[in-house]
C-alpha cells in the first residue's frame, strides 16, 4: 500500500474512534459531578425549624407595615392604614390595606427563596433576607392563599404545601390562580389578604389557647409600638391594639440621657439613638424594701428595649448582652426603675445587626459592638444614680444628706411616647440616611 493511502486509512480510523472516545470522556466527566439539588421537604423543614409561631406571625405583620411605610409621606405618618389579624384553631388570616404586592414583584421577587441583589425594596424597611413571608406561611399551615391588589395589577395564588413539596420538578415555582395587569385600584382599593388553612397541629393548639393569644397581643403591641404610634391600626380578633408608653423622670437639675451617633458599616450608615433614665416608683412599691428580692416577683419592664428600623428585637433585657453583670452589677430589684431604649436605623437593612427571625442580634457585628459599648456607658450612669438613691434613702439623717432623693421628689415626668421615640418627622439624620442609600433590600 502506498504511503499516502496508509495516511488516509489512519485518518479514517481515528475519525471512526472519535464518537466512542467522546462518549467515554463524557461519562468520565459525569462521574465528576454530584447532584446537590435540595429536597423540598428538607428545605421546608429546615426553613421553619428555628422560628416559633409568634415570630412567624410578626414577619407577616412586618410585610404589611413595610407596605404602609412605602406609601407614607415624609413625616412617616401611617394614619388610615390598618392590619387585621384573625387567629383561630381552624385558620389564620391577615389582611391589610397597605398597598398590595405588584404582580411583577410577586412573580420575580416576593415568592422567591432569597432576595436577588438587583431588587430594591422599601428604604428603611424590616425585610432583608427574602425568606420571611415564605417561612411564616410554611410554619403556620399546609395550605395558604394570597390575594393581592396593587396600583394597577392584582393576582390570586393558592399553594397546597404538601403537594408542592411532593413535586419532583427541579424548577421550583408557584402557579397563580389568576392575574391581571388592568386592575383599577381607584375602584377596588389596594391591599393583601393571606389565608392559611390546614394549620399545623402545634399552631392550631396555640391559636386555640387564650393565654397564647394574650401573649401574641402583648408582643404585637410591644414589637410594633412605633407603627401604632405613627397611626397604623392593628386589630387582633376584632380587638384594636393600643400602643405602649413609658414615663421617665426629669427635673430642674437632671434629665434622661439622650445620645445620638452614627456607626459606619460596609452596607451603609446606621443612625443610633440611646435614651435611658429612671421611671417613677409604683405606689405599691414605695414602702417595700429593695433588699428583699422576694417582694418583687411580678413582671417588670425594667431593662433595655432594642429596636432595628422601629422593629423591637429585645424587651426588658437585663443580661450580659446589654452589660448587666459586666460591667454593670447583675440585675436586682433595686434597679427596677431603670429603663433604656436603643433605636438603630438604616436605609439598607443589611447594615443592621439582627438575625433572620428579627429576635436577636449578631454579637460579632461591628455595628453591634460599637452600640453595645455605648449602652454599657449609659447603663453605668443610670445605675450610679439609682445606687445613690438607695444609699441616701437608707442612710440620710437630714435633707442635706439626700440631694438626689429631693431632686427626684421635685421632678416631673416626661412621656416615653414624646421624649424617647424617634419620629421620622423629627429625625433629619434618619431622613438623610434613607435619602442617600444606594440600595435597600426588602422581604
Amino acid at each position: 500500500m502506498p504511503p499516502d493511502s496508509r495516511g488516509v486509512n489512519n485518518v479514517a480510523k481515528n475519525v471512526a474512534k472519535r464518537p466512542a472516545a467522546k462518549a467515554a470522556a463524557s461519562k468520565a466527566d459525569d462521574d465528576l459531578f454530584i447532584n446537590a439539588a435540595p429536597e423540598r421537604a428538607l428545605f421546608v423543614e429546615m426553613l421553619t425549624l428555628d422560628i416559633e409561631s409568634i415570630p412567624a406571625i410578626m414577619d407577616l405583620i412586618d410585610n404589611s407595615i413595610d407596605g404602609a411605610r412605602a406609601l407614607a409621606d415624609e413625616d412617616g405618618e401611617l394614619s388610615g392604614y390598618w392590619v387585621k389579624v384573625v387567629a383561630s384553631s381552624s385558620e389564620f388570616v391577615i389582611e391589610d390595606n397597605c398597598g398590595g404586592i405588584d404582580l411583577d414583584v410577586a412573580r420575580k421577587y416576593a415568592f422567591r427563596f432569597g432576595r436577588p441583589e438587583e431588587y430594591k425594596g422599601t428604604k428603611g424597611s424590616v425585610g432583608q433576607f427574602g425568606v420571611g413571608m415564605k417561612r411564616a406561611l410554611f410554619k403556620l399551615g399546609r395550605r395558604f392563599a394570597v390575594d393581592s391588589r396593587a396600583e394597577s395589577t392584582s393576582f390570586s395564588l393558592e399553594v397546597p404545601v404538601d403537594e408542592w413539596v411532593a413535586d419532583e420538578d427541579p424548577i421550583w415555582r408557584f402557579e397563580m390562580e389568576k392575574a391581571s395587569r388592568s386592575y383599577n385600584s381607584a375602584k377596588g382599593g389596594r391591599g393583601t389578604k393571606i389565608t392559611v388553612t390546614e394549620l399545623r397541629e402545634s399552631i392550631a393548639e396555640d391559636l386555640a389557647d387564650a393565654q397564647f393569644l394574650s401573649l401574641l397581643r402583648e408582643q404585637i403591641r410591644y414589637r410594633h409600638q412605633a407603627a401604632i404610634e405613627q397611626g397604623l391600626e392593628i386589630i387582633l380578633n376584632r380587638d384594636l391594639l393600643r400602643g405602649y408608653t413609658q414615663e421617665l423622670l426629669a427635673g430642674k437639675n437632671f434629665a434622661p440621657i439622650n445620645r445620638s451617633f452614627v456607626v459606619k458599616s460596609d452596607d451603609g450608615d446606621v443612625a443610633v439613638r440611646i435614651i435611658a433614665g429612671i421611671v417613677p416608683k409604683e405606689r405599691s412599691e414605695i414602702a417595700k424594701d429593695d433588699g428583699e428580692a422576694e417582694n418583687f416577683r411580678g413582671a417588670s419592664d425594667a431593662g433595655w428595649w432594642i429596636f432595628c428600623n422601629d422593629r423591637l428585637l429585645f424587651m426588658r433585657n437585663r443580661d450580659r448582652l446589654t452589660g448587666w453583670g459586666d460591667p454593670l452589677p447583675s440585675y436586682h430589684p433595686q434597679y427596677r426603675q431603670f429603663r433604656g431604649w436603643v433605636w438603630m436605623s438604616a436605609s439598607d437593612t443589611a447594615a443592621l445587626p439582627w438575625n433572620t427571625t428579627k429576635t436577636g442580634v449578631d454579637e460579632d457585628s461591628r455595628v453591634w459592638r460599637q452600640v453595645r459599648a455605648q449602652i454599657k456607658v449609659v447603663g453605668q450612669q443610670v445605675v450610679s444614680v439609682l445606687n445613690k438613691l438607695k444609699t441616701e434613702e437608707q442612710k440620710a439623717e437630714t435633707d442635706a444628706d439626700m440631694p438626689t432623693v429631693l431632686a427626684m421628689r421635685g421632678r416631673s415626668s416626661c412621656s416615653q411616647r414624646t421624649s424617647t421615640r424617634t419620629r421620622r418627622s423629627t429625625s433629619p439624620l434618619r431622613r438623610r440616611l434613607l435619602a442617600r442609600s444606594p440600595r435597600a433590600r426588602s422581604r
